[in-house]
C-alpha cells in the first residue's frame, strides 16, 4: 500500500490503520480529530462528481461492496438514518458508498443498491489506479479471497467498517465505525450543532 496518505500525516495514517484492523464487534470507537485532515483535490473531485453544484454539504464516506451480506447493508442503513437525523437538524449531509469491488459492482448494480437507502446516499465507482489512490487517501484496504481465473464472481472481500465524516471544506473531521458508532454521530447532530458550523 502506498504511504502517501493525506499530505504525509503519518499519525493520521497510523490511527486509520489501527481502526481498520479492529474487529467491528470488538468495541465502538468514534474519533473526533482535533486537527482536521484535508483531502487532496483529486479525492474531493471524485466525491463531488455526483453533486457538482453542491459544495456546502457534509459527507459520510464508507468503503464496501454490494455482495456484502451484513456489514455494508447495515452500515448504509445507518448512513440513511444519519442523513435523516441531519435533515431534522437542518444540517446538509449526504452519504457515499465507495465500491472496493468494481468488477462486480457496475454502475447499474450500485445505483440499484444505494437507491434503496434513500436519495442522499450515492455511490462512487472507480477502477484500477484511481481506486487505489482514492483508497490510499483514507488508508483503506480490501482483501479478496478465492478470486482467481476460475472464480470471477463468487468470491469474498474483507474490508473495514470504518466511516469518515468530511466537512464542506473537504477535511476529515470524524472517524467512526459505521456499524457500532452511528448513534454517536446522531447524538452529535442533535446536541453539537456548533461542530457542524465550524
Amino acid at each position: 500500500m502506498k504511504h502517501k496518505i493525506l499530505r504525509g500525516s503519518y499519525s493520521f495514517a497510523a490511527m486509520v490503520m489501527f481502526m481498520l484492523f479492529i474487529q467491528s464487534n470488538a468495541f465502538a470507537l468514534t474519533v473526533v480529530l482535533k486537527q482536521p485532515v484535508p483531502l487532496q483535490q483529486e479525492t474531493m473531485a471524485n466525491l463531488k462528481q455526483d453533486n457538482q453544484n453542491v459544495d456546502d454539504r457534509w459527507k459520510l464516506v464508507m468503503f464496501g461492496f454490494t455482495h456484502c451480506k451484513d456489514v455494508c447493508p447495515l452500515s448504509l442503513a445507518n448512513f440513511s438514518m444519519l442523513v435523516r437525523a441531519a435533515a431534522a437538524e437542518q444540517i446538509q449531509l449526504e452519504g457515499t458508498f465507495v465500491s472496493v469491488d468494481p468488477d462486480r459492482d457496475t454502475d447499474d448494480v450500485l445505483s440499484s443498491y444505494t437507491n434503496s437507502f434513500g436519495p442522499n446516499v450515492s455511490f462512487l465507482r472507480l477502477e484500477d489506479k484511481a481506486l487505489e489512490r482514492f483508497m490510499a487517501a483514507f488508508g483503506a484496504e480490501a482483501l479478496f479471497y478465492t478470486k482467481n481465473e476460475g472464480n470471477q464472481f463468487n468470491y469474498q472481500v474483507d474490508h473495514s467498517s470504518t466511516a469518515f465524516l468530511i466537512d464542506p471544506e473537504g477535511r476529515i473531521r470524524v472517524l467512526f465505525d459505521a456499524l457500532e458508532d452511528a448513534r454517536d454521530i446522531e447524538k452529535m447532530l442533535r446536541e453539537n450543532q456548533a461542530f457542524f458550523k465550524s
